[in-house]
Protein backbone atom coordinates (compact mmCIF):
# COMPACT_ATOMS: atom_id res chain seq x y z
CA UNK A 1 0.00 0.00 0.00
CA UNK A 2 3.03 2.35 0.05
CA UNK A 3 2.32 3.54 -3.47
CA UNK A 4 -1.41 3.97 -2.80
CA UNK A 5 -2.62 7.37 -1.67
CA UNK A 6 -6.24 6.40 -0.98
CA UNK A 7 -8.60 3.49 -0.35
CA UNK A 8 -12.16 3.45 -1.70
CA UNK A 9 -14.42 0.86 -0.07
CA UNK A 10 -17.54 -0.92 -1.15
CA UNK A 11 -19.93 -1.15 1.81
CA UNK A 12 -22.10 -4.31 1.87
CA UNK A 13 -19.96 -7.43 1.97
CA UNK A 14 -16.81 -5.39 2.51
CA UNK A 15 -17.27 -3.27 5.63
CA UNK A 16 -20.46 -4.75 7.09
CA UNK A 17 -23.31 -7.21 6.65
CA UNK A 18 -26.68 -5.48 7.03
CA UNK A 19 -28.69 -8.23 5.29
CA UNK A 20 -30.66 -9.19 8.42
CA UNK A 21 -31.83 -5.60 8.82
CA UNK A 22 -32.37 -4.87 5.13
CA UNK A 23 -34.51 -7.94 4.47
CA UNK A 24 -37.00 -6.83 7.14
CA UNK A 25 -37.26 -3.39 5.54
CA UNK A 26 -37.56 -4.94 2.07
CA UNK A 27 -40.33 -7.35 3.05
CA UNK A 28 -42.27 -4.71 4.97
CA UNK A 29 -42.13 -2.46 1.92
CA UNK A 30 -43.22 -5.22 -0.47
CA UNK A 31 -46.18 -6.04 1.77
CA UNK A 32 -47.20 -2.42 2.17
CA UNK A 33 -47.59 -1.91 -1.58
CA UNK A 34 -49.32 -5.27 -2.10
CA UNK A 35 -46.66 -7.55 -3.60
CA UNK A 36 -47.13 -11.17 -2.53
CA UNK A 37 -43.43 -12.02 -2.27
CA UNK A 38 -40.78 -12.07 0.43
CA UNK A 39 -37.01 -12.11 0.32
CA UNK A 40 -34.50 -13.83 2.59
CA UNK A 41 -31.25 -12.49 4.08
CA UNK A 42 -29.37 -14.75 1.64
CA UNK A 43 -31.14 -13.13 -1.31
CA UNK A 44 -30.21 -9.72 0.05
CA UNK A 45 -26.55 -10.80 0.20
CA UNK A 46 -26.76 -12.26 -3.33
CA UNK A 47 -28.14 -8.98 -4.65
CA UNK A 48 -25.44 -6.96 -2.93
CA UNK A 49 -23.77 -4.61 -5.39
CA UNK A 50 -26.71 -4.33 -7.78
CA UNK A 51 -28.73 -1.16 -8.30
CA UNK A 52 -32.27 -1.14 -6.89
CA UNK A 53 -33.95 -1.31 -10.30
CA UNK A 54 -31.87 -4.38 -11.20
CA UNK A 55 -32.72 -6.04 -7.88
CA UNK A 56 -36.41 -5.36 -8.35
CA UNK A 57 -36.38 -6.72 -11.89
CA UNK A 58 -34.69 -9.95 -10.77
CA UNK A 59 -37.21 -10.42 -7.98
CA UNK A 60 -40.43 -9.56 -9.78
CA UNK A 61 -39.65 -9.42 -13.47
CA UNK A 62 -41.47 -6.80 -15.51
CA UNK A 63 -43.48 -4.36 -13.40
CA UNK A 64 -44.92 -0.99 -14.25
CA UNK A 65 -42.99 2.18 -13.52
CA UNK A 66 -45.75 3.22 -11.12
CA UNK A 67 -45.35 -0.02 -9.16
CA UNK A 68 -41.59 0.34 -9.02
CA UNK A 69 -41.80 3.99 -8.01
CA UNK A 70 -44.32 3.12 -5.29
CA UNK A 71 -41.98 0.50 -3.86
CA UNK A 72 -38.93 2.75 -3.96
CA UNK A 73 -40.78 5.54 -2.17
CA UNK A 74 -41.84 3.24 0.67
CA UNK A 75 -38.56 1.34 0.87
CA UNK A 76 -36.43 4.46 0.81
CA UNK A 77 -37.84 5.56 4.16
CA UNK A 78 -38.12 2.12 5.75
CA UNK A 79 -34.51 1.26 4.93
CA UNK A 80 -33.25 4.41 6.65
CA UNK A 81 -35.49 3.84 9.69
CA UNK A 82 -34.45 0.20 10.10
CA UNK A 83 -30.74 0.88 9.60
CA UNK A 84 -30.59 3.81 11.99
CA UNK A 85 -32.29 1.71 14.66
CA UNK A 86 -30.65 -1.69 14.09
CA UNK A 87 -27.59 -1.07 11.93
CA UNK A 88 -25.66 -4.01 10.56
CA UNK A 89 -22.84 -6.29 11.65
CA UNK A 90 -19.28 -5.13 11.04
CA UNK A 91 -16.85 -7.68 9.71
CA UNK A 92 -14.15 -8.65 12.24
CA UNK A 93 -11.59 -5.99 13.14
CA UNK A 94 -13.03 -3.34 10.81
CA UNK A 95 -12.95 -0.51 13.32
CA UNK A 96 -9.40 -0.96 14.57
CA UNK A 97 -8.17 -1.52 11.01
CA UNK A 98 -9.87 1.64 9.74
CA UNK A 99 -8.25 3.58 12.56
CA UNK A 100 -4.80 2.37 11.51
CA UNK A 101 -5.44 2.85 7.79
CA UNK A 102 -6.76 6.38 8.28
CA UNK A 103 -3.46 7.39 9.88
CA UNK A 104 -1.66 7.01 6.53
CA UNK A 105 -4.33 6.87 3.83
CA UNK A 106 -7.36 8.86 2.73
CA UNK A 107 -10.49 6.68 3.03
CA UNK A 108 -13.71 6.80 0.96
CA UNK A 109 -16.86 4.77 0.28
CA UNK A 110 -18.64 4.12 -3.03
CA UNK A 111 -21.74 1.92 -3.03
CA UNK A 112 -24.69 1.15 -5.31
CA UNK A 113 -27.05 1.83 -2.41
CA UNK A 114 -29.85 4.35 -2.10
CA UNK A 115 -29.25 7.85 -0.77
CA UNK A 116 -28.93 7.88 3.01
CA UNK A 117 -27.62 4.32 3.34
CA UNK A 118 -23.96 5.25 3.73
CA UNK A 119 -24.88 8.02 6.15
CA UNK A 120 -26.80 5.48 8.26
CA UNK A 121 -23.71 3.26 8.37
CA UNK A 122 -21.39 6.11 9.32
CA UNK A 123 -23.72 7.42 12.02
CA UNK A 124 -24.56 4.02 13.53
CA UNK A 125 -20.88 3.30 14.18
CA UNK A 126 -19.71 6.91 14.50
CA UNK A 127 -17.29 6.45 11.60
CA UNK A 128 -17.54 9.86 9.93
CA UNK A 129 -14.09 10.80 11.23
CA UNK A 130 -12.51 7.96 9.21
CA UNK A 131 -13.97 8.75 5.79
CA UNK A 132 -13.32 11.95 3.85
CA UNK A 133 -16.03 11.53 1.21
CA UNK A 134 -18.54 9.04 -0.18
CA UNK A 135 -20.81 8.53 -3.17
CA UNK A 136 -23.71 6.23 -4.05
CA UNK A 137 -26.11 5.32 -6.85
CA UNK A 138 -29.02 7.01 -5.11
CA UNK A 139 -27.50 10.49 -5.26
CA UNK A 140 -27.43 10.92 -9.04
CA UNK A 141 -28.48 7.49 -10.42
CA UNK A 142 -24.98 6.90 -11.73
CA UNK A 143 -23.36 3.43 -11.96
CA UNK A 144 -20.56 2.50 -9.59
CA UNK A 145 -17.73 3.11 -12.06
CA UNK A 146 -18.92 6.68 -12.61
CA UNK A 147 -19.22 7.25 -8.87
CA UNK A 148 -15.69 5.93 -8.34
CA UNK A 149 -14.54 8.43 -10.97
CA UNK A 150 -16.45 11.17 -9.14
CA UNK A 151 -14.64 10.42 -5.90
CA UNK A 152 -11.27 10.32 -7.66
CA UNK A 153 -11.86 13.61 -9.47
CA UNK A 154 -13.55 15.42 -6.58
CA UNK A 155 -10.74 14.57 -4.18
CA UNK A 156 -7.88 14.72 -6.70
CA UNK A 157 -6.72 11.19 -5.95
CA UNK A 158 -3.55 10.10 -7.73
CA UNK A 159 -3.29 6.36 -7.09
CA UNK A 160 -6.44 4.99 -5.42
CA UNK A 161 -7.48 1.38 -4.98
CA UNK A 162 -11.03 0.03 -4.69
CA UNK A 163 -11.83 -2.77 -2.22
CA UNK A 164 -14.96 -4.86 -2.89
CA UNK A 165 -16.36 -8.36 -2.79
CA UNK A 166 -18.29 -8.93 -6.03
CA UNK A 167 -17.50 -9.28 -9.71
CA UNK A 168 -19.52 -6.08 -10.24
CA UNK A 169 -17.08 -4.28 -7.96
CA UNK A 170 -14.16 -5.59 -9.98
CA UNK A 171 -15.75 -4.60 -13.28
CA UNK A 172 -16.59 -1.14 -11.99
CA UNK A 173 -13.03 -0.62 -10.79
CA UNK A 174 -11.67 -1.62 -14.18
CA UNK A 175 -14.05 0.74 -15.99
CA UNK A 176 -13.00 3.55 -13.66
CA UNK A 177 -9.31 2.81 -14.20
CA UNK A 178 -8.71 2.06 -10.53
CA UNK A 179 -6.81 -0.90 -9.07
CA UNK A 180 -8.95 -3.51 -7.30
CA UNK A 181 -8.59 -5.66 -4.19
CA UNK A 182 -11.00 -8.56 -3.72
CA UNK A 183 -12.48 -8.93 -0.23
CA UNK A 184 -12.61 -12.72 -0.26
CA UNK A 185 -14.48 -12.92 3.05
CA UNK A 186 -17.49 -11.07 1.63
CA UNK A 187 -20.64 -12.09 -0.25
CA UNK A 188 -19.34 -12.57 -3.78
CA UNK A 189 -17.05 -14.96 -5.62
CA UNK A 190 -14.28 -13.77 -7.94
CA UNK A 191 -11.97 -16.31 -9.53
CA UNK A 192 -9.49 -14.07 -11.33
CA UNK A 193 -8.69 -11.29 -8.87
CA UNK A 194 -5.00 -10.40 -8.88
CA UNK A 195 -5.04 -8.98 -5.36
CA UNK A 196 -7.21 -10.33 -2.55
CA UNK A 197 -7.56 -10.30 1.22
CA UNK A 198 -8.91 -13.11 3.40
CA UNK A 199 -9.90 -10.73 6.20
CA UNK A 200 -10.33 -6.99 6.49
CA UNK A 201 -7.23 -6.53 8.62
CA UNK A 202 -5.14 -8.12 5.84
CA UNK A 203 -5.18 -4.67 4.24
CA UNK A 204 -2.52 -3.72 6.79
CA UNK A 205 -0.18 -6.34 5.31
CA UNK A 206 -0.34 -5.12 1.71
Amino acid sequence: MKETDSLIFDLDGTLWDASETVYHAFNDSLGEIGFDITVTPKQVRDFSGLKMDDIFERLLGAVSKDQFDAFVKVYDQKEKDYLRKNGGKLFPNVEKTLEKLAANHRLFIVSNCMAGYIEAFLDFYNFRNYFQDFECFGNANLPKDENIKRIVHRNQLKNPVYIGDTVWDKESSEKAGVDFIYAKYGFGMIENAEKKIDSFEDLLKL
